[in-house]
């Protein structure tokens, strides 16, 4: 971060250079005190708000947007309240940050919403502390979670067409474009840009601009993106899930992921399954899920109808016909019947339109490493370094045995 900052402490053609660590000195114990606070934030939605004293000056001196939205050419310089619509904890954790330089994260949850803040509010060393935690606490219980949350902001790693989506996965991850991101600010989506709105997931109503719409308002020479860090961890969190797949299905955050993170997910050729049945009955368990949170009854044509294409995503001509009879409950007669048929080893002629595009796919085995060969390959590998290191002898060739020889003589002989 810069040593020094603008900021109008005169008038807005005023501008006097003020070393950002002063003013942090100045405003530590400034943080949650209404001594001096010249504006009053409302932190969160309708059904839960909270009230909090700021101080204009520290947060326009430590932060490109709030400098924009106090002092800014559309600012309104006599407004005193302002309406905050993101999760309290995560702000307040922003405003710490910008008044002490610290921050209260403890937890997962707590560093997935201070990140989307940091975010949303211009401040990439609070995004990136927040990516260090996630990192290092980052486990197979957690990674769907951290996953569904960081896949949109990686634009660099997206797909921008349909031929491209279609690409292998595993090497070209997609994400969503800026202007996904732009459509989280509506009320009709959720907040991970998904296209099906879902109750149980809180919206954000605040995002008002993408990244390239505040670079063209903020000056180009201090702009820094905070989305940067974000694409380490997202790829972090899909080798996670391509090592322990079998672990992270299993997880019940799996029946709350959003249709796009499934599909990011099924789509890997590099999940490590010993068969694709693990991956029909994960997707299954997620159709029920979503038909539930749609009110629907768990019929198999309710199921079909949630899954939509995430169902031709299983490479069901991987699987065996004992695999394939598991299966038949979200398949047609048609379906069944032609996979069934090409599992045998036959070549049908007639191809079910559904299953037409995902043929290719379908029958494009993932690469499965078994756990119990690396492990003990691993701990072999484990013990010999152990043998070698363990006895802090050095073992001799038998030209160096002799040279050592030869050099004891000739010092006894000198």
């Amino acid at each position: 971060m810069r040593n020094f900052v603008y900021y109008t402490v005169m008038g807005p053609c005023k501008w006097v250079q003020l070393s950002l660590h002063l003013i942090r000195g100045r405003s530590y114990n400034l943080f949650e005190n209404e001594d001096g606070s010249d504006v009053i934030l409302m932190v969160g939605d309708e059904e839960y708000r909270e009230r909090v004293p700021a101080h204009s000056w520290v947060l326009a001196a430590g932060n490109q947007y709030f400098r924009a939205m106090f002092q800014g050419p559309l600012a309104d310089r006599h407004k005193k309240t302002y309406d905050i619509p993101n999760d309290p904890k995560g702000f307040q954790n922003l405003l710490k940050w910008l008044y002490r330089h610290e921050c209260g994260i403890q937890s997962i949850d707590s560093a997935l919403i201070t990140l989307q803040v940091a975010i949303q509010y211009l401040c990439p060393e609070l995004a990136e502390l927040c990516v260090a935690y996630i990192g290092k606490h980052l486990t197979v219980g957690n990674v769907l979670k951290v996953l569904q949350y960081t896949w949109r902001y990686c634009p660099s790693q997206q797909c921008t067409d349909q031929s491209q989506a279609n690409l292998d996965p595993s090497t070209a991850p997609s994400a969503p474009s800026l202007e996904a991101l732009e459509e989280t600010s509506r009320p009709e989506t959720n907040s991970y840009g998904a296209s099906d709105p879902k109750p149980h997931q809180p919206s954000s109503q605040h995002t008002i601009h993408s990244m390239t719409q505040l670079q063209d308002i903020l000056d180009d020479s201090e702009f820094q993106d905070p989305t940067a860090c974000c694409s380490d961890l997202f790829n972090v969190c899909l080798d996670v899930v391509d090592r322990g797949t079998q672990s992270v299905l299993a997880t019940e955050f799996l029946e709350e992921l959003d249709s796009t993170t499934l599909q990011l997910i099924l789509r890997r050729s590099t999940l490590n399954v010993p068969n694709e049945l693990k991956v029909f009955q994960a997707l299954q368990r997620w159709s029920t899920a979503e038909c539930k949170r749609r009110m629907l009854p768990l019929t198999p044509d309710n199921r079909r109808a949630v899954l939509g294409h995430l169902l031709y995503h299983v490479r069901f001509l991987c699987m065996n016909n004992e695999q394939l009879q598991q299966t038949m409950s979200l398949l047609t007669a048609d379906e069944f019947n032609y996979l069934a048929a090409r599992i045998s080893g036959h070549n049908p002629v007639k191809v079910p339109p559904t299953l037409s595009p995902y043929l290719v796919t379908m029958s494009t085995p993932r690469c499965h490493k078994p756990t119990g060969l690396l492990q003990s390959g691993s701990s072999s590998a484990d013990s010999k370094s152990k043998k070698k290191n363990s006895s802090g002898k050095k073992k001799y060739t038998k030209k160096e045995l002799v040279l050592d020889v030869v050099s004891c003589l000739a010092v006894l002989f000198d």
